[in-house]
C-alpha cells in the first residue's frame, strides 16, 4: 500500500525552503580563493553567493490544509460537512527547530533531501497525529514545469517517504477517514508531495516560498518507502516532461493515477491565475497490440480539467473501472492518449486517430532509496524492486554501471578514482522481484582537493535493455568521504580543525555572522560545550551540525576529540543535556 491507496487524503498549500546557496558553487569550497562577495546576493552578472547566501536550511509546511479524502470503499468527499478532517492543517514541527533541506554534495544537487522533518495533522491546537518523516530526497526533477517562470521557479520535483513513530489522538475525533486510516495502518503511513513555483527573488515578500500538493495514505513494511510499486508511465509528448505512476485497487475496482508532477502550468493573462498549460482531452486506455503495433482500447476519460483539480486532488485521479476493464488493465500495458479529433467521440478509441501522451514501462526496476553517505571501509545496500505491469518480476537479471553523466558541474573532477567504490555488475531478483545491491567504499584519496571525498553515480536497468531506456532520474548517488590520519583524530590541534571550520564559516554565513564564527579558535574554545552537543548529534536530528550534513566520520570524531580536550582543560563536564538549542 502507498499514498495512492485508500484510505487517502490530499492537501495543498505552500512550503518554505531556505537553504544557503553559497555552497552551490563547488569552487567556493576553496578557502584560499574564497572572497567576501561570495557571501552576498547575486548582483547583475556577478553570481556572488547565488540567490540565498543567508539561508538557514529550514524547510516547512505553510498554510497547508486537507482538501479531500477517499475512503476504503473508494468514495470521496471534498466537503467538511461530510468529514471534519476537510480543512484541517498539515503542519511541521511545533518547536522552534524545523526540518532541514540538504544537497548530497555541491556536485550532486539533484537529490536534495529533507532531514529531521516532523509532520502533524492539526485540528485547532490539537495534534490528531504527529510523526517523523523518514529522510528522503526528491526525484523526478524537471525545469520546464512553469512556463511563466525561470530558473528554480520553473522547476518541479516530488518527495515520497513514510511517516513513522506516529502518535495518535483520535479519542474525540468523529472523522470516518481517520478511523479507517488508523484501523488499517496505525504504525506507518505513506506520504508524497510535489513542489513547484519556488520564489528565489530575495526582494519579494514570497521569497523562499513555493507551491505544494500532497497525499497521505496507508503503508506496509513489505513495500518500498520511497516509490510505489505499481504502473509506471513515461512521457511521449514534449509538453509533458516528467513521469507518472498508478496503482490498481482490486477491492474497489479503481485505478489511482498520480499526475501531480506531469503537466506544465502557465499564468492566464486575462485573470492572472495559474492554470494548466495542457488543454487536450486525455483518455486512459490499454494497449493490446504487439511491440510497435499499438491497438488501443478505451477505458475512461481522465478528469484533469475539473475545477480546482490540481490543488483539490493533489493531481491524483481516481478512475472507476468495470470488471471487464479492470481485467484488461491487469493484463495489458496502460497508455494515456489524446484524440487527434476530440470532437468526434466515435474515433477516440481508434489507434490511428489517437496520439499517445504517456506509455507504461511494461517492465520496470527502481531503487527504493538511492542516496548514500559512506566512509572508507563502510558498505551500504541499495534495495531494488523489479515489476511487470505492477506485479513482482522474479529471476530477472539487473545490470549496474558507473554513471557520472547525471552529476556535475565541473570542476573539480568527479567520479574518480573509480576503485573507491566496488559493486557487482549484475544481480538477479528473488522470487518477490527484489534484490540488494552491495556497495563497498574505499578511500578516494582527496581527488577534489578542497572538497572532502568524492561523488559517484551508479546506473541500473534490467539487463535485457539499455541504461538509457529508463527513467533517467533512477540512479544511485553516493558521497564517499576521505579518511583522516589517525594521529589527527586522536590528538587533534586547532590547525587540524581550522580548514574545515573555515570552510563551514565561509559557506554558511548566517552561522558565522549571527551565532558562532567557527573559523575563530577563541570562539570555538569558549563555546565548546554547545558545539560538542550539536556536532555529536545524529544526522537525522534537525539540530545536527553542520546543517549541510557533509561532515565525514573521521572529521566529526576529530572535532569531538578536540572539544573534549578543551572541556577537560577548563574543568567542564564532558556530558551535558540540553532540552532545546
Amino acid at each position: 500500500m502507498s499514498y495512492l491507496n485508500s484510505p487517502r487524503l490530499t492537501f495543498s498549500g505552500q512550503f518554505q525552503a531556505d537553504p544557503s546557496t553559497v555552497n552551490n558553487d563547488p569552487t567556493h569550497f576553496n578557502n584560499v580563493s574564497f572572497r567576501p562577495e561570495y557571501q552576498q546576493y547575486t548582483e547583475g552578472k556577478n553570481a556572488n553567493g547565488w540567490w540565498n547566501p543567508d539561508g538557514t536550511g529550514n524547510w516547512r509546511f505553510l498554510g497547508c490544509t486537507v482538501k479531500s479524502v477517499t475512503y476504503l470503499d473508494g468514495t470521496s468527499t471534498f466537503h467538511h460537512a461530510d468529514d471534519p478532517i476537510i480543512g484541517m492543517s498539515i503542519m511541521d514541527s511545533d518547536s522552534k527547530v524545523c526540518g532541514k533541506i540538504v544537497d548530497l554534495d555541491s556536485q550532486q544537487q539533484g537529490v536534495s533531501a529533507l532531514w529531521g522533518l516532523i509532520v502533524r495533522l492539526v485540528s485547532g491546537e490539537k495534534d490528531l497525529f504527529k510523526a517523523d518523516y523518514e529522510v528522503a530526497a526528491f526525484t523526478n526533477l524537471w525545469f520546464t514545469r512553469s512556463l511563466d517562470q525561470t530558473h528554480d521557479g520553473a522547476a518541479s520535483a516530488t518527495y515520497q517517504s513514510i511517516l513513522k513513530n506516529i502518535t495518535w489522538d483520535l479519542e474525540e475525533s468523529n472523522s470516518r477517514y481517520l478511523k479507517e486510516l488508523f484501523g488499517c495502518s496505525p504504525d506507518q503511513l505513506s506520504i508524497q508531495f510535489t513542489v513547484d513555483r519556488y520564489n528565489g527573488d530575495h526582494t519579494s515578500p514570497q521569497f523562499t516560498l513555493g507551491r505544494i500538493v500532497g497525499s497521505i495514505g496507508p503503508s506496509t513494511t513489505s513495500e518500498p518507502k520511497h516509490f510505489t510499486v505499481g504502473r509506471q508511465f513515461f512521457p511521449t509528448n514534449s509538453s509533458i516532461s516528467c513521469y507518472a505512476s498508478a496503482v490498481l485497487d482490486s477491492q474497489v475496482k479503481c485505478l489511482s493515477l498520480d499526475l501531480s508532477n506531469s503537466f506544465q502550468f502557465d499564468v492566464d493573462k486575462a485573470t492572472g491565475h495559474v492554470v494548466l498549460a495542457q488543454h487536450n482531452k486525455l483518455i486512459l486506455a490499454v494497449d493490446k497490440g504487439a511491440t510497435n503495433y499499438p491497438d488501443y482500447e478505451f477505458l475512461a476519460n481522465i478528469p484533469y480539467h475539473e475545477p480546482d483539480w490540481y490543488l483539490g486532488s493533489s493531481g491524483v485521479c481516481s478512475i472507476p473501472l468495470s470488471e471487464t476493464q479492470f481485467e484488461l488493465a491487469e493484463k495489458y500495458p496502460l497508455v494515456i492518449v489524446t484524440p487527434n479529433n476530440p470532437n468526434d467521440p466515435d474515433l477516440i478509441a481508434s489507434t490511428k486517430q489517437s496520439t499517445p501522451v504517456f506509455q507504461e514501462f511494461k517492465e520496470y526496476v527502481c531503487a527504493d532509496y538511492p542516496v548514500f553517505y559512506l566512509n572508507p571501509g563502510e558498505s551500504c545496500e541499495a534495495q531494488l524492486y523489479a515489476s511487470s505491469l505492477g506485479k513482482p518480476l522474479p529471476n530477472r537479471s539487473v545490470s549496474f554501471a558507473r554513471n557520472i553523466n547525471a552529476l556535475g558541474p565541473n570542476p573539480p573532477v568527479i567520479g574518480v578514482p573509480v576503485e573507491a567504490i566496488d559493486f557487482p555488475e549484475t544481480l538477479t531478483t528473488d522470487a518477490e522481484g527484489k534484490l540488494s545491491l552491495p556497495v563497498k567504499a574505499g578511500d578516494p584519496g582527496n581527488p577534489r582537493s578542497y572538497i572532502d571525498g568524492q561523488v559517484y553515480g551508479i546506473a541500473y536497468n534490467l539487463s535485457n535493455t539499455y541504461f538509457s531506456n529508463c527513467n533517467q532520474n533512477n540512479f544511485i548517488s553516493l558521497l564517499v568521504f576521505d579518511s583522516v590520519e589517525q594521529t589527527k583524530i586522536d590528538n587533534p590541534t586547532w590547525s587540524d580543525l581550522q580548514p574545515t571550520m573555515q570552510q563551514y564559516a565561509n559557506l554558511y554565513p548566517l552561522m558565522s555572522k549571527g551565532i558562532f564564527n567557527l573559523a575563530d579558535q577563541e570562539v570555538v574554545d569558549k563555546n565548546a560545550e554547545i558545539l560538542k552537543f550539536v556536532f555529536g548529534k545524529e544526522k537525522s536530528d534537525p539540530n545536527y551540525m553542520p546543517v549541510t550534513r557533509d561532515l565525514s566520520r573521521d572529521k566529526q570524531q576529530m572535532i569531538l576529540n578536540y572539544l573534549d580536550g578543551i572541556l577537560s582543560q577548563t574543568g567542564k563536564k564532558d556530558e551535558i543535556t540540553y532540552k532545546k538549542l
